[in-house]
């Protein structure tokens, strides 16, 4: 079964990743099959207008993990089309939207106090709000021998992380 999701594009294919993950260890064979898709929300917010005691002003992104609720500020609100996906490569969402709601402003204020150093929290204006999915493809290493380990590849920048 099919869901109707707004996801962020492929930018590396499964070949792609399988030759980059060879050529960086040219000991090990790599098998990447396996496309998933990761849950996020996705808040923007207007700040209020700058001024003199207000320093800061325009636009603040912030991105919510949907499974473990790490927040995130991004300078660039992603791009992502609807697509359809089946049920079995999403991601559930552990989160619901009012949850990640209040993780993304409580960090986003922790963020903005603490980098920006200014005297008084400027308001927020929640001006956008999405649930998106992220693709991330699964890579097999070692997977003729006794060493094998698993990688998640992000297939829209090539980052890997050990699972």
């Amino acid at each position: 079964m099919n869901e109707l999701v707004k996801a962020e594009a492929i930018g590396f294919s499964n070949q792609e990743i399988k030759v980059y993950l060879e050529r960086m260890d040219t000991n090990r064979s790599f098998k990447v099959n396996q496309l998933v898709f990761y849950p996020y929300f996705f808040f923007e917010y207007e700040l209020e207008s700058k001024s003199f005691f207000h320093p800061i002003g325009g636009a603040v992104g912030c991105t919510v993990d949907g499974v473990n609720g790490v927040g995130a500020v991004i300078d660039i609100s992603p791009e992502f089309k609807e697509q359809e996906i089946t049920a079995e490569k999403l991601i559930q969402k552990e989160l619901d939207t009012m949850e990640a709601k209040g993780i993304a402003e409580k960090f986003l204020y922790n963020s903005i106090s603490y980098k920006m150093k200014v005297l008084s929290m400027p308001r927020m204006k929640l001006i956008k709000q999405e649930v998106f999915y992220r693709p991330y493809w699964i890579a097999e290493g070692g997977t003729y021998s006794s060493n094998q380990f698993l990688l998640t590849v992000d297939a829209v920048t090539g980052k890997y992380h050990p699972l």
